[in-house]
């Protein structure tokens, strides 16, 4: 017990030592500091310099206004709705610039009614998810995209249709759209008749990215603009050789056939290009023109789509025709004659020059005296004739081939 008692008397010892040493070491307070604390010498005080309002900058952070926390529920004045879908619909408004998220689409009712709308002012966008069906659609009119023509055939015509700035739809093209060139499908739109370059280029990349999405899901079993892009540029070139379905999967295999082989496409279509995607290629044109788009100078496909296309011309671009055919050359009924030898096509060719010279003489005035047209016919044949055999053991890498007259 006595050992117990001197071992519980001195723990309260050290207790009471530590307790002591704590009161003793506290710091002091702030008012106990200053009493405590000596008075610096007075020195004269500065008056205080007088800033400008330009000079004074505010701290960085302190905002200049509060956020705005109703800007989420802002919409814009246009909207328009491609599918009933309401997922769908939800990613195409996150694609509209509207400030909506993946679960909104539990507000919306099902199935959604497509069309343009025009949101009232001061509506939030949960209310407008709700009530989406409600509002009336715009009345629209049909604006076409032809399948062949490039920007600078589309644009400035679709300018002077919806009265718009066809520099602020190029820009929003660009901001919309994966592709420099092509991204507009050839077709009919319904756009309304009070519009803006936005929801205009908005509305026609997204309406063909779908498209452009469900082909190659379809044959690839995805979809990635920089690898579809090598495909639209092969449905541009036939779309610019031919309009008629049943040829384009014959001049896809064309152009893969040259492509498997390293031989140059050499295709007057593919000079068809930007501002002169209606122009008449010339051979003054092909020797001039020092663009990669020059397939009788640079070897593979161009750097970009001529224009737009058409859905069969896509279908062609995946699926062309199982053939060994590398020459085409157009016949007199307009349909293209497909050749595997160059000596075959050589042959097609004589054919049609000779159809071409037998039509100019029956169909000339008897007192004509203009011998252009024959003359012009013999410089072609002349450009035809196949170059002089190379000396025994050096076979030319690339000799001169022509896929069109």
């Amino acid at each position: 017990m006595k050992r117990r008692g001197l071992v519980i008397v001195g723990i309260g010892l050290v207790a009471f030592v530590l307790i002591g040493l704590r009161i003793t070491h506290r710091p002091p307070s702030p008012r106990s500091a200053q009493a405590t604390a000596p008075h610096p010498a007075k020195t004269p005080i500065a008056p205080p310099k007088k800033h400008s309002p330009k000079t004074v900058k505010p701290s960085p952070l302190v905002h200049k206004t509060a956020p705005n926390p109703t800007k989420r529920h802002a919409l814009p004045p246009l909207v328009y709705i491609l599918s009933s879908d309401p997922a769908s619909v939800i990613e195409s408004f996150q694609r509209q610039g509207i400030d909506v998220w993946s679960g909104d689409y539990l507000f919306l009712p099902s199935p959604v009614r497509p069309g343009w709308i025009r949101p009232p002012a001061g509506i939030s966008v949960h209310e407008f998810l709700r009530r989406i069906n409600d509002f009336p659609r715009e009345k629209t009119r049909r604006v076409v995209m032809y399948a062949g023509d490039s920007l600078d055939d589309f644009i400035p015509r679709f300018a002077r249709q919806t009265r718009m700035d066809p520099k602020a739809l190029l820009e929003e093209y660009y901001r919309h759209s994966p592709y420099i060139e092509g991204g507009i499908l050839a077709g009919y739109y319904r756009l309304p008749y009070r519009l803006s370059p936005a929801p205009a280029m908005a509305y026609l990349t997204e309406t063909s990215e779908r498209t452009f999405r469900e082909i190659s899901e379809r044959h690839l079993g995805r979809y990635d603009p920089a690898e579809f892009r090598r495909y639209l540029i092969i449905a541009s070139i036939i779309q610019r050789e031919t309009w008629r379905r049943s040829e384009m999967p014959k001049i896809s295999a064309v152009i893969y056939n040259r492509l498997a082989k390293n031989m140059k496409l050499q295709l007057d279509a593919t000079l068809n290009y930007g501002p002169w995607s209606h122009k008449k290629v010339t051979p003054e044109r092909i020797r001039t023109d020092r663009s990669r788009f020059n397939t009788y100078r640079y070897y593979g496909l161009p750097p970009l789509p001529l224009g737009s296309v058409s859905e069969s011309a896509l279908e062609a671009a995946f699926r062309p025709a199982k053939t060994d055919a590398l020459y085409f050359v157009r016949g007199k009924n307009g349909r293209h004659i497909f050749s595997r030898t160059y000596t075959q096509h050589e042959s097609w060719i004589h054919r049609r020059i000779a159809t071409h010279k037998s039509h100019r003489a029956t169909s000339r005035h008897p007192d004509s005296s203009d011998e252009q047209p024959e003359n012009a016919v013999d410089n072609l044949v002349n450009s035809l004739r196949p170059p002089p055999t190379p000396p025994l053991g050096i076979i030319p890498k690339n000799p001169p081939q022509r896929t069109r007259e």
